[in-house]
């Protein structure tokens, strides 16, 4: 990361050993950052030909917070290893989203769908 915060460089090495770097902006390593998980879904589903498999981060802990504007929660996943990402979640989701978690024994007991909010 650069001393500023605004830029991230990831340091690689090239096929035959050189060391490289890339250097991205903030709202670039952002963008990445949004887009790798949904690439790596589509890479497994093509890879085994099968739609329905998710590359999937298992949680190890989680917080709950609010948000300094009163009209978000923030709930921080952890998944060790340094991964943790935070969801800025609108106050109106939450309800309907605890009620789903609430009904998490009974989606393991059901066949296998997805619950679109």
């Amino acid at each position: 990361m650069s001393p500023e915060g605004d830029k991230i460089i990831i340091a690689l090495h090239s096929k035959e050993g050189t060391p490289q770097e890339i250097t991205l902006s903030f709202d670039e390593a952002s963008a990445l950052a949004m887009t790798l998980p949904r690439l790596l879904t589509m890479a497994m589903s093509k890879r085994f030909s099968d739609p329905s498999l998710r590359h999937v981060y298992p949680v190890h802990d989680y917080t709950v917070e609010c948000a300094s504007d009163q009209r978000h929660v923030l709930l921080t996943l952890s998944c060790g290893g340094g991964f943790d990402i935070v969801f800025g979640i609108d106050v109106n989701m939450v309800t309907p989203l605890a009620r789903d978690l609430v009904g998490g024994q009974a989606l393991l007991e059901t066949p296998p769908s997805l619950r679109p909010n």
